[in-house]
């Protein structure tokens, strides 16, 4: 029996998702599958390093994967093993997240099936109050995910493999900035629409949640309330803590007026032929 393992990072249930799907084709497809996320992933090595076929899935951070899951990746031994990649991403644009993750799985010795986008609920602050993309991922999405899995399978089986850069993006944006550092490309995305984090001491219940969901664990144990290091991703504010926070003790200061936001996410958003281009399997 073909053993797979699919790694996910999810901070609001998108990816997860889109994960589950798979997991559950590709066992209807006769693989012995173990699903992890990846904060988990540390404590079973084993899975996904003996797995005959990787899954790789995460959220689109401002057009490429959250650098935390590339040193995960930057860390494996494929050794000629078969790998697949999938993101979530607002609506707006997935950009290179999918050619990043691949080119980088490439580079440690894996042999690329494909990959997939899936259109997701945006969770950035801002888009969640204007319900942009709101119910999805949706039965279709589900649907679009699992036919994609089965030709991961397929691909699997008949020994077919594709070039990272067959999933590289067509958005001029992304095309531009290519060959340019990763770091310099996010900041021109995100400095428009990244707004500060307000914590408000009197509100905060010292419930920790916003600890515990902290994927880059920089949110540490005061003694009256939590310590923030902003650490975050890479510099980039994710604001998990502020979507858990049941006792709205943490605020997003909104930097850009809704108009504006909009108009900006048009300005980058993927072409018709590009948002078509659901997934590529070898």
């Amino acid at each position: 029996m073909v053993r797979s393992c699919i790694v996910y990072f999810s901070q609001t249930g998108n990816t997860e998702k889109v994960a589950y799907t798979i997991a559950g084709r590709f066992q209807d497809e006769g693989l012995e599958n173990v699903t992890l996320q990846l904060e988990d992933a540390g404590d079973f090595p084993e899975a996904y390093a003996d797995a005959e076929v990787l899954g790789i899935g995460f959220p689109t951070f401002f057009g490429y994967p959250p650098p935390h899951l590339m040193e995960f990746i930057g860390a494996l031994e494929g050794h000629g093993k078969s790998a697949f990649v999938f993101t979530t991403y607002g609506g707006c644009t997935a950009g290179d997240s999918l050619y990043d993750a691949a080119v980088a799985l490439a580079g440690r010795g894996y042999r690329i099936l494909g990959g997939l986008k899936v259109e997701g609920f945006d969770n950035y602050p801002q888009g969640i109050w204007l319900k942009i993309n709101e119910g999805r991922p949706n039965e279709a999405d589900l649907a679009r995910s699992e036919e994609f899995a089965a030709l991961v399978v397929k691909a699997y089986k008949e020994k077919r493999s594709l070039g990272p850069e067959m999933l590289a993006s067509s958005n001029p944006f992304f095309v531009k900035n290519r060959d340019k550092p990763r770091k310099k490309t996010v900041s021109a995305l995100r400095k428009k629409v990244e707004g500060k984090v307000i914590f408000n001491k009197e509100l905060c219940l010292f419930c920790e949640t916003c600890k515990k969901s902290c994927p880059t664990k920089s949110i540490k144990t005061g003694e009256m309330h939590p310590e923030f290091t902003w650490k975050c991703i890479d510099g980039m504010r994710c604001y998990q803590c502020v979507r858990v926070c049941p006792g709205k003790a943490l605020l997003y200061e909104q930097p850009i007026p809704d108009k504006a936001y909009k108009k900006y996410l048009k300005s980058i958003a993927d072409g018709p032929g590009e948002k078509g281009r659901a997934y590529v399997v070898a």
